[in-house]
C-alpha cells in the first residue's frame, strides 16, 4: 500500500555507519539513564526537557568524577566495587581513546576488540548509611525520581487545582528524560547493528515473550499479550543483536535472591495486591537487588491502578520507564504494549476533552471572534492539555523499540491506538511509519483505524492518497471474506463515510454522490437482507460523511437540506438534526437551529445537547422567554449532573443581567443543589464545589457590572448558596451585604436574621473585617433584631457571637455590655424556647412550637385593604385585565406605607396572574410575599399562610405550562410538612398534553392520583373529573367507572360534569344502555346544574354510532325542556342529522341555519362543513357540495377554516376525484389555513384508492412527525400495504409504536401489519477509484 513517496525510508535497514570504538563510548555515555545537565545531548534533547528541564532532579547516578568525592565513596560502598581500572579519574574513556588512535595509526585495522571495565553505576543505599549532609541530599534527590516515590506522592481531588500546573511541568520533566534516553538507545542500537558485520558474535535461540498488562487498562492482569500477533520465523531474529545488547543489559537467574524477590512482587499483582508492590520495590532497591522486567511489569500495573486522579497516571507510568532505564533492564513486549497503549490512549483522550472544551467555549463563553471561557479554569486546563506531549512521547518510545528489536513487539490493539491518536493530531508522517511497520510484520490490523486515517490524509487535500488507504481497506476486506487473512471489526460504513467526507472536503461532490451511489446500487443488488442494509448504510453514512462534513465546513443549512431529503430512518434523522443543531445554535445560527430543533423526535440524552445549545443561544440573544421554556425541559431531566454547571451559571447570569435578580438566584440555587446531590464520588463532589464558586463569581460579577442592587431575598439566597456549596465566596459575600441596611434589618423574619448574624460574626471574628465600619454597624443592627424577636438564638449563634464580641471587646465595648445584658435576661427565663440548628442548615429549619392563632406579622396586615381586593379577584365580572390592574395598584400601594395584605391575597394574585399569562408577575409575587411576610417555621399561623402561597404557586406554574417550576414549589410544599390541594394536583392532569411528548395521559393521570392519596390529600370531585375524563379518552372504561364508584363511596357527589365525562366515556365505547342509564340519573339528582356537553356526547353516540336519528332528536328536545341553550356544536349535530341520517331531508338541514341566525348566532365554517359533508358523501351530490362550500367562502362572516376544507376533500375522494384534490390543496395555502392530520387522513386514503402511493407518502411526510395522529398512522400503513409496501408500513407502525401511545389506539394498526424479523447480512466492499 503506498501512501507518500517517502514510505519506504520506515522498511530501510540502517547501514555501518560508525565505528566500534566511537560506538563503545556511546555505550560508556550512556551506562546511566539521566543525560548531566551541564553536558546536553544536542540531538537528543527534546524541546520538552529544553523548557521544563530541573538540574535537581536530572543529574547521572555515575558521573566522570574523581573516586575521592563523595560520591565516587558511596559507589565504593555498594554492593559491587568497581575496579582500579574503572575507577580511573577520566571515567574509562582514556583506555578507549588509546585504542582508537592506536587504530588510526593502523589505518583501521586492529587484531583484536578489546572490552574496557568502566565504573560500575551507584545504587540507592538507605539514609543509614550516609557519612554527610551532601550525600543525604543526593540521596534524596535520588530517592525522588524513584517509581516507588513517584506512587507514593498525595493524589489531587481535583483534575488540575492550582498546584497541578507545576506538576504538569513535572510530568514534562519525566517525559523529556524518557525522549532523550530513547534517542541514546536507538544511536546504541544503530553502533551495535553497524558492529555486527564486523563482529561476529554466538547466537542463541530467542526468548519467548513475558506476561502483561490486558490492553483494556483496567488494572486487570492478562496472561500474555501474544494474542493477534504472527508468529515470527526464527531466522527473523536479530540474534547478534540480542546477544550483543544483552551484554549490557543483564538479566537475573533463576533461583538467585534477585530472582526470588521479583517473583515475589509478580505474585503481588497476580493476587491484585497493588498497594504492596511500592513498597516491595523500593525494599529491592535498597537492598542493592535488580530488578527483572517483570517486577517491572508488575510496578507498571499498580502504577496505572493505584493513583485515584486520571491525569497522575502517566506520569507514574513514565517514572517507572525511567527506573527501567537507569537500572539497564531492557523492556520487554508486555511491557512496550501496556506503555504505548497508555500513552497513546492519553493522547487520543487529550483529542478528545479539547474538542469538548472549545465546543462549550463556543456554546457558553462570549461570542465573539475569539471566545472566552466561561470559567477561568476551564482556561488554564485548556493550556496544560494544549501542552500534553504523551503521543510525541509514544512515537520517540515506539521508534526507539523498532530500531533495538527488528520484530514487532505490540498487539494490534497498541497498533490502533497509536494510528489513530497519529491521525487525530495530524501526525501523518508518524501514521505512515506506524502502519508500513505493521504491514511488514503481518501483524491483524483492526478496521476502526481507517476511517480516521482517511480523513487525515483529506485533511490537507491529498485526496488521492485516501483513495490509496481505501483501496488497502478493501483489499483487506475481500481477503477477509475470502478467508485468507483476518480483519478486526470490520467498520465498512464507516469507511465508506470517511470516503465520502474526504471527497466532499476536498471539494469533488460529485465523486461522492457517485462513490455513495456505487454502496446503494451494490447493497440494493444483495439477495438477502437487502433493505436492512441499506437502511444501516444511509444512515451511517449520511451522518457521519455528507452532513459531518458540512458541519464542519460550517454550512449548516446544507445539512439541514441532506438530513431532510436524504432517506433514513425516523432514530436516525433524529440524531442527525441533533447534530445540526447543537453546531447551528454554537455558531449563532438561529433559523437553521431553531428549524432543526423542531424536527428533532426522540427524548435522549443526545436531545439534552440539542436543547443546551438551544438554551445558550436564546440567552446570548436575549430571548428570556423561550429560554425559560427550554430551562423546563432540561431541568426536569432525570441527566441533571455536573455537565450543568455551564447552562445554569449561564442562565442565572443573563437572568441577574435582564433584571430577573430573584429568580435567576433562585433557579442557580436548586440547580446547584441537585448537581451536588448527583455526584457519586468525594472528587467530583469537590469539583462541583469549586465550580459552583465560580460561578457565584461570575454571578455577583454581574451585579457589579450591571451597578444593579439586589434585593434583600434575593442577597440573602445568594448568601445560602456560597455556605450550602463550600463557604462564602469574597468579594461576593460582601457585596451581598451592603445592600441590607438598617431598614432591610427590621423587616427580616428571625431565621434571616440569625444567618445573617452568624455570618457577620464570623467575618468579624477572623479580624478581616474588624476595622470595617459598615460590618460593625449591620453586626450591631442585626444584634438587635435579634433582642427584640421572640424566639431565642441556638447554641451556635450564641458561640460566634461570643467570640465576636471578645474581638471587639476594646473597640465596642458597649455592644459587648448589651450582649451580656441580654445573654443573662435570656438564662434567667426557664421557658424560653430554644431552636438548634447550624450555619449549613437550611431556611427550613426545625420550627418551635408557638401558640396557633399568634402571627408574628398580625400588627401589619391591612385587613380592610386585603378585604377589597379579594372581592374584586372573586368578582364573576372580574375576568379581564383591568381588575387583575386595579387589584395590583391597591396591592403596591398597601406596600409602599409600610403595609402588606393577608397570605390568602398573595395566593388570589398569584393565581390571577396565572389566568393572564403573566408569567413575570408571577415570580414578581412570589418574591414579595418572601419579603413581605418571609416564612417562620415556629409559627402555625404563617406555615398555614405560606401553604396556600405555595398552592397557588404550584398551580400557576401548571396553568403557564412551568411543570419544572411547579414541581420545585411542590418540593417545598412538602419540606414544610403540607401538600398542594386536590385541585391542583386535577391541574397536574388536565395540562399533562401542553406538558410532555408522551401521548400515554391515562397512566400518568392515575400515578397523579395515587400520589395525591400518598400525600395525604383528600379527593375532591375536580380531582376525580379530571381522572376520569383521561381515562374516558383512552377508552379505558372500566377504570372509568371504578373510580366513579369510588367517587361516590367516598361520599363526594358527582357533579354534572362528572355524569358528562363518564357519559362521554361510554358514548366512545359503545355501552349504550349504561350511558343512558347514568343519563337519567344525572337529570334526577338535587344538585343537578343542566349543561350542554351530556347532551351533546349522547346526540353524537346516536349520530355516528347508532345512526338513529329519531333518538338525536329525543335528547335534543329533553335538552330544549330543560331551557339549556344549545351550542354551535349542537347545531352541528342537528344539521348531520337531517342530512345524513334516514329520511334524508335537506331542507330541514339548511333549515338550522335559518334557525340559528333567528336566533341572534352566525352560522360557522363547521356548520357549512356539514352540509357540504351531507351533499357530498351522503347523497353524492358533488356539484351541490362545491356551490355550498363556495358560498360559505363567498361570506365575509365566515372564516376560512380546516373543517371546511376538509368537508370537500372528503367529497371528492368520495366521489372519485382526488385528482382536484391539488388545485383545493394551494386554495387552502393560499388562505393560510394550515394542513391538518384528518385532512391528510383523507388524501391518504384517496391517493392510495387511486394507486398513487408516492402522491399519498408524499402528504404523509408533508403533515409533519409532530402533527400525526394515530389515524394518520392507520391510513398510511394501509396505503403502503396496499402497494405491496410491507417494509415501508413496518417503519410507519414502530414510529407511531415509539410516540407512546395507549396499546388500545395502537393495536389495530399493528395488526394490519404483524410481526417482522430482524435479519442481518454482510456486504462486499465497493471500488473506488479517482
Amino acid at each position: 500500500m503506498v501512501f507518500k513517496p517517502f514510505t519506504h525510508l520506515a522498511r530501510q535497514s540502517i547501514g555501518k555507519t560508525f565505528t566500534h570504538g566511537y560506538a563503545q563510548s556511546v555505550v560508556a555515555a550512556t551506562q546511566s539513564s539521566y543525560a548531566s545537565s551541564t553536558t546536553p545531548f544536542g540531538p537528543f534533547t527534546s524541546h520538552a526537557a529544553s523548557r521544563f528541564s530541573k538540574h535537581g532532579t536530572s543529574q547521572l547516578h555515575t558521573t566522570f568524577q574523581h573516586p575521592s568525592t563523595p560520591s565516587g565513596l558511596n559507589a565504593g560502598n555498594g554492593p559491587h566495587s568497581p575496579t582500579p581500572e574503572a575507577s580511573a579519574p577520566d571515567g574509562g574513556l582514556a583506555a578507549y581513546y588509546e585504542a582508537w588512535q592506536k587504530q588510526q595509526r593502523n589505518n583501521g585495522k586492529v587484531k583484536e576488540w578489546k572490552q574496557f571495565q568502566f565504573p560500575l553505576r551507584i545504587g540507592w543505599l538507605a539514609p543509614s548509611v550516609v557519612s554527610d549532609n551532601k550525600s543525604v541530599d543526593k540521596g534524596k534527590d535520588n530517592a525522588s525520581l524513584r517509581p516507588d516515590a513517584l506512587l507514593e506522592r498525595g493524589s489531587l481531588d481535583r483534575a488540575y487545582s492550582t498546584s497541578a500546573v507545576d506538576d504538569i511541568k513535572k510530568v514534562e520533566d519525566v517525559a523529556a528524560e524518557v525522549i532523550a534516553v530513547a534517542e541514546v538507545d536507538e544511536a546504541i542500537t544503530k553502533e551495535i547493528s553497524a558492529s555486527q558485520v564486523d563482529s561476529p558474535i554466538s547466537t542463541g535461540p530467542p526468548n519467548p515473550l513475558a506476561a502483561s498488562l490486558d490492553t483494556d487498562l483496567n488494572g486487570r492482569i492478562a496472561a500474555t499479550v501474544t494474542e493477534n500477533l504472527p508468529a515470527a520465523p526464527p531466522d527473523s531474529i536479530d540474534t547478534p543483536r540480542s546477544s550483543r545488547i544483552s551484554s549490557w543489559w543483564s538479566d537475573n537467574t533463576a533461583g538467585t535472591p534477585d530472582s526470588i524477590q521479583s517473583e515475589n512482587i509478580v505474585r503481588l499483582r497476580d493476587n491484585d495486591r497493588y498497594i504492596e508492590i511500592p513498597t516491595a520495590f523500593q525494599a529491592m532497591l535498597a537492598d542493592g537487588i535488580k530488578p527483572s522486567v517483570e517486577a517491572y511489569n508488575a510496578l507498571l500495573a499498580a502504577a496505572i491502578v493505584l493513583p485515584a486522579a486520571k491525569h497522575q497516571v502517566v506520569p507514574k507510568a513514565l517514572g517507572v520507564y525511567t527506573s527501567m532505564l537507569r537500572e539497564q533492564v531492557l523492556p520487554d513486549a508486555a511491557f512496550l504494549t501496556t506503555l504505548l497503549e497508555l500513552l497513546s490512549r492519553r493522547a487520543i483522550d487529550v483529542h478528545r476533552i479539547k474538542n469538548s472544551m472549545n465546543a462549550k467555549r463556543l456554546r457558553f463563553g462570549e461570542r465573539t471572534n475569539d471566545p472566552a471561557f466561561l470559567f477561568r479554569s476551564d482556561e488554564g486546563e485548556y493550556a496544560i492539555l494544549s501542552e500534553d506531549d504523551a503521543l510525541s512521547v509514544a512515537i520517540k518510545i515506539f521508534d526507539s523499540a523498532v530500531l533495538m528489536s527488528g520484530n514487532h513487539l505490540i498487539s494490534s490493539e497498541v497498533y490502533q491506538s497509536l494510528i489513530t491518536a497519529c491521525a487525530l493530531n495530524g501526525q501523518v508522517e508518524a501514521m505512515i511509519r506506524i502502519y508500513s511497520h505493521l504491514e511488514k510484520h503481518n501483524v491483524t490490523p483492526i478496521a476502526s483505524m481507517f476511517p480516521a486515517m482517511i480523513e487525515a490524509f483529506a485533511r490537507p487535500g491529498d485526496l488521492k492518497t485516501a483513495v490509496e488507504c481505501y483501496n488497502a481497506y478493501k483489499d483487506m476486506a475481500i481477503q477477509d471474506d475470502a478467508g485468507h487473512r483476518k480483519l478486526l471489526n470490520r467498520s465498512d460504513y464507516e469507511v465508506y463515510a470517511a470516503v465520502i467526507k474526504s471527497y466532499a472536503s476536498c471539494g469533488r461532490h460529485e465523486g461522492g454522490d457517485r462513490f455513495f451511489a456505487k454502496i446503494l446500487n451494490s447493497l440494493d443488488s444483495t439477495e438477502q437482507h437487502g433493505q436492512e442494509l441499506l437502511n444501516d448504510a444511509q444512515d451511517i453514512i449520511i451522518i457521519h460523511g455528507l452532513i459531518q462534513q458540512r458541519l464542519d465546513a460550517g454550512q449548516y443549512k446544507q445539512a439541514l437540506e441532506i438530513a431532510e431529503e436524504r432517506s433514513m430512518t425516523p432514530a436516525a434523522r433524529s440524531k442527525a438534526m441533533v447534530r445540526i443543531c447543537s453546531a447551528a445554535a454554537d455558531n449563532n445560527d438561529m433559523e437553521s437551529a431553531i428549524e432543526a430543533y423542531q424536527l428533532i423526535k426522540t427524548k435522549s440524552p443526545e436531545q439534552m445537547s440539542a436543547a443546551l445549545s438551544m438554551l445558550a443561544l436564546h440567552l446570548c440573544n436575549g430571548q428570556i422567554e423561550e429560554a425559560r421554556m427550554l430551562w423546563s425541559d432540561l431541568y426536569a431531566s432525570s441527566h441533571f449532573d455536573a455537565s450543568f454547571i455551564e447552562p445554569t451559571t449561564m442562565y442565572a447570569k443573563v437572568l441577574v443581567e435582564r433584571g430577573h435578580i430573584e429568580e435567576g438566584i433562585t433557579q442557580a440555587r436548586t440547580a446547584f443543589a441537585r448537581m451536588r446531590a448527583s455526584a457519586e464520588t468525594t472528587i467530583t463532589h469537590d469539583q462541583i464545589k469549586e465550580k459552583v464558586d465560580e460561578a457565584i463569581e461570575l454571578i455577583g460579577g454581574s451585579l457589579t457590572i450591571q451597578r444593579v442592587v439586589s434585593s434583600p431575598q434575593a442577597s440573602i439566597d445568594l448568601l445560602w448558596t456560597m455556605i450550602e456549596n463550600n463557604g462564602l465566596v469574597s468579594p461576593v459575600s460582601e457585596q451581598m451585604l451592603a445592600g441590607i441596611g438598617p431598614e432591610v434589618i427590621a423587616n427580616l423574619g428571625h431565621q434571616d436574621v440569625v444567618f445573617l448574624l452568624r455570618i457577620e460574626a464570623e467575618m468579624i471574628s477572623s479580624g478581616t473585617f474588624l476595622q470595617d465600619v459598615a460590618h460593625m454597624a449591620r453586626f450591631e443592627h442585626l444584634l438587635e433584631k435579634a433582642f427584640q424577636d421572640s424566639a431565642s438564638l441556638d447554641n451556635m449563634t450564641v458561640e460566634l457571637v461570643e467570640r465576636t464580641m471578645k474581638s471587639i471587646d476594646a473597640q465596642r465595648p458597649d455592644i459587648v455590655v448589651r450582649w451580656r445584658q441580654a445573654r443573662h435576661m435570656a438564662e434567667t427565663e426557664s421557658n424560653s424556647p430554644v431552636v438548634k440548628s447550624s450555619i449549613n442548615d437550611s431556611p427550613a429549619a426545625t420550627p418551635v412550637a408557638y401558640p396557633d392563632a399568634f402571627d408574628p406579622y398580625a400588627a401589619t396586615f391591612d385587613h380592610r385593604g386585603s378585604n377589597i381586593i379579594l372581592e374584586e379577584l372573586d368578582n364573576p365580572r372580574s375576568k379581564n385585565t383591568a381588575y387583575l390592574d386595579g387589584a395590583l395598584l391597591r396591592f403596591r400601594n398597601m406596600r409602599r406605607v409600610g403595609r402588606h395584605p393577608r397570605y390568602m391575597v398573595y395566593a388570589k394574585l398569584i393565581s390571577a396572574a396565572a389566568k393572564e399569562g403573566r408569567i413575570n408577575l408571577i415570580f414578581d409575587l412570589i418574591g414579595m410575599a418572601r419579603q413581605d411576610v418571609a416564612y417562620l417555621p415556629q409559627y402555625a399561623s404563617v406555615r398555614d399562610g405560606w401553604s396556600s402561597i405555595l398552592d397557588s404557586m404550584i398551580g400557576a406554574c401548571l396553568t403557564v405550562g412551568r411543570r419544572s417550576a411547579a414541581s420545585d414549589f411542590h418540593q417545598q410544599l412538602l419540606q414544610m410538612g403540607s401538600a398542594p390541594t386536590a385541585n391542583t394536583f386535577g391541574l397536574y392532569i388536565t395540562t399533562l398534553k401542553e406538558s410532555t411528548r408522551s401521548f400515554d395521559e391515562a397512566r400518568e393521570a392515575v400515578d397523579i392520583f395515587h400520589r395525591a392519596k400518598t400525600e395525604g390529600v383528600e379527593p375532591s370531585a375536580f380531582l376525580y373529573n379530571a381522572l376520569i375524563g383521561k381515562l374516558g379518552k383512552a377508552r379505558r372504561i372500566d377504570d372509568c367507572l371504578w373510580y366513579f364508584t369510588e367517587m361516590r363511596a367516598h361520599g363526594i357527589r358527582p357533579t354534572s360534569v362528572t355524569y358528562g365525562t363518564i357519559v362521554n366515556a361510554l358514548c366512545r365505547v359503545s355501552n349504550e344502555r349504561h350511558a343512558e342509564e347514568l343519563f337519567d340519573e344525572m337529570e334526577s339528582m338535587p344538585n343537578y346544574k343542566p349543561r350542554p356537553a351530556p347532551y351533546n356526547s349522547l346526540m353524537q353516540f346516536f349520530l355516528t354510532t347508532k345512526r338513529d336519528s329519531q333518538k338525536v332528536l329525543e335528547y335534543y328536545s329533553r335538552m330544549v325542556s330543560k331551557n339549556i341553550q344549545p351550542t354551535m356544536h349542537t347545531y352541528k349535530l342537528l344539521i348531520d342529522t337531517y342530512a345524513t341520517l334516514e329520511p334524508v331531508n335537506m331542507a330541514a338541514a339548511e333549515g338550522v341555519m335559518n334557525a340559528m341566525r333567528a336566533s341572534g348566532l352566525r352560522p360557522e365554517a363547521v356548520h357549512y362543513a356539514a352540509l357540504v359533508h351531507a351533499k357530498g358523501c351522503a347523497l353524492r351530490d358533488m356539484a351541490g357540495a362545491r356551490a355550498t362550500f363556495d358560498t360559505a367562502m363567498a361570506n365575509p362572516e365566515v372564516r376560512p377554516q380546516a373543517c371546511l376544507y376538509q368537508a370537500l376533500f372528503e367529497s371528492m375522494v368520495a366521489n372519485h376525484c382526488v385528482e382536484e384534490t391539488e388545485d383545493l390543496l394551494e386554495h387552502m395555502a393560499s388562505k393560510g389555513v394550515e394542513m391538518t392530520p384528518y385532512i391528510a387522513n383523507t388524501l391518504i386514503h384517496g391517493w392510495a384508492m387511486a394507486r398513487d402511493v408516492a402522491k399519498a407518502q408524499a402528504l404523509y411526510d408533508r403533515i409533519g412527525m409532530e402533527k400525526r395522529e394515530p389515524s394518520t398512522y392507520e391510513a398510511m400503513t394501509r396505503a403502503f400495504l396496499s402497494g405491496h409496501g410491507r417494509d415501508q408500513a413496518l417503519e410507519v407502525v414502530q414510529e407511531m409504536l415509539s410516540r407512546g401511545y395507549p396499546s388500545a389506539v395502537t393495536n389495530k394498526v399493528v395488526d394490519l401489519i404483524g410481526h417482522v424479523s430482524s435479519r442481518a447480512a454482510s456486504i462486499a466492499p465497493v471500488d473506488l477509484v479517482v
